[in-house]
């Protein structure tokens, strides 16, 4: 449901509450997911807007996600609102323009099987073939480097960037949450020392959060609210006010199991749980009323790994330490398809919807990083990163992503303490990132410009950022880069 939608719903509702019709607005509720206030707090809004229409006072004016969320969250409504597309702002809306991926794509089909003589990843062998030079192969190559370190006490778990890529959240087995400007880390020279870096003049650290009991298992940002969520292994999701200078949370969910995995809805009002338990929840975020798939039988049977929504919030995708994937409908909470053991009986640790929605990236403990075609359950291509094959115990949790444009896959390699990126649409080897001295367990992406996170055991998140590419805060730098004009 598209959030203009879910905003006239919830006029509808509210006004049907205060009109006195309780059952048909409770009917309403169930079947949009939308809340129904109590009687005395039910808005009459519906019917002054109606009024004010129809006397040529203008059009229906729906609230944003934003304030309906600010308003329930006591947050002070000093933010601006991100764009008309639920947290999607200019310079996103501008990126999103540049050529997704797609195989159905003649050019990127010929990208796929061709290339340098040898061997991919997977060990297929793939032949050199000429092609017509495109402005998809015109893509400069990336050369990451490391702008900022920050240090936990313990093993840096996962990390997070806001929708508008200026914060990035990082979340440690200390259980504290570190939250970074991403402009201050870009323009910080980080020194030899690096253990200095969090007392640095600039500051790029600007709040350390303190409230949960247990090592931190993931973070969201709040899609147009200054709201930054956790997850944690103590069973409760938490919520921060990071325009305030609050350390600790103003309001919190409490599970009955471990959180390992949460993601917002592009709207704001939902936000998706997967815990220890093998059923997903979607709680609302006014209210914490949870919900969940109706069919017994079409839950997950063990626990979630990883949840995650497409861009619009249509659909979500969910992994399992039962070895499925499964694809969902957002709507209704229905279940679309299911991968069985798509990493060969080895648990899926990772998902991530494509822009376009036409693939899923997935990653698991056999090593294998797979891009899949959702509709069909297709398996279209697959990279060996060699993870966990010398020891043979699978032990090391396995990360993948997209960058920004999705021309690059960031995950782990061979080496436990390195990361690599691969050219999504010919599986080449583009870079290795070194630096951490132990395991990477996660890796974040901006969704507007090629910066990075990486997570490691070694107590440590890395700041990474494209030295081919400095992206300035004014759009038009942007236009004229994704475009090839010369000024």
């Amino acid at each position: 449901m598209k959030e203009e939608q879910r905003d006239l719903y919830s006029l509808i509702i509210n006004q049907l509450v205060h009109d006195g019709y309780l059952g048909e607005a409770t009917k309403i509720s169930e079947s949009t997911m939308i809340p129904c206030p109590i009687k005395g707090e039910a808005s009459n809004k519906l019917f002054s807007l109606y009024q004010s229409t129809i006397s040529g006072g203008g059009g229906l004016g729906l609230h944003s996600g934003t304030n309906r969320v600010n308003s329930n969250m006591d947050i002070d409504d000093d933010s601006t609102t991100i764009g008309s597309g639920g947290g999607k702002n200019f310079i996103e809306d501008i990126i999103n323009m540049k050529e997704c991926l797609d195989f159905d794509d003649p050019v990127q089909q010929q990208q796929l099987t061709s290339g340098s003589s040898g061997s991919s990843n997977d060990g297929t062998t793939v032949t050199a073939t000429t092609s017509t030079i495109t402005a998809t192969e015109k893509i400069q190559q990336p050369n990451f480097i490391t702008k900022f370190i920050t240090t936990h006490k313990n093993a840096c778990r996962c990390a997070k960037f806001s929708w508008d890529g200026k914060f990035v959240a990082t979340g440690s087995s200390d259980t504290s949450i570190k939250l970074l400007d991403v402009n201050k880390m870009r323009n910080y020279n980080q020194t030899k020392n690096e253990t200095t870096e969090d007392s640095a003049p600039s500051r790029p650290v600007i709040r350390t959060f303190y409230d949960h009991t247990m090592p931190i298992n993931d973070l969201d940002f709040h899609p147009s609210a200054p709201i930054l969520s956790s997850a944690s292994k103590d069973g409760t999701i938490r919520f921060y006010d990071y325009k305030s200078s609050l350390k600790r949370s103003f309001k919190y969910i409490q599970d009955t199991h471990g959180i390992r995995s949460i993601n917002f809805h592009p709207c704001g009002d939902l936000i998706l749980a997967g815990t220890d338990h093998q059923m997903i929840r979607l709680y609302n975020v006014n209210t914490f009323q949870s919900f969940t798939a109706r069919k017994i039988n079409e839950h997950h049977h063990g626990p979630i790994n990883q949840v995650r929504f497409s861009l619009d919030g249509s659909i979500f995708a969910s992994c399992s330490k039962d070895n499925t994937i499964k694809i969902w409908d957002s709507n209704n909470f229905s279940l679309i398809s299911t991968l069985n053991s798509p990493h060969g009986g080895k648990e899926p640790t990772t998902v991530q919807i494509s822009r376009n929605q036409k693939y899923l990236l997935s990653c698991g403990r056999d090593s294998m990083i797979k891009l899949w075609e959702i509709t069909s359950g297709r398996l279209i291509y697959s990279i060996n990163t060699g993870v966990n094959q010398s020891g043979g115990q699978n032990k090391n949790r396995i990360s993948a992503t997209f960058n920004y444009t999705e021309d690059y896959i960031i995950t782990n390699d061979e080496q436990p303490s390195v990361a690599v990126v691969y050219n999504s649409r010919t599986k080449e080897q583009v870079q290795k990132l070194t630096g951490h001295n132990n395991t990477v367990r996660y890796i974040a992406a901006s969704p507007v410009e090629n910066a990075l996170m990486t997570c490691s055991l070694d107590h440590r998140g890395r700041f990474w950022t494209d030295d081919t590419l400095s992206l300035s805060s004014n759009p038009t730098n942007i236009v004229n880069k994704l475009l090839d004009i010369d000024i």
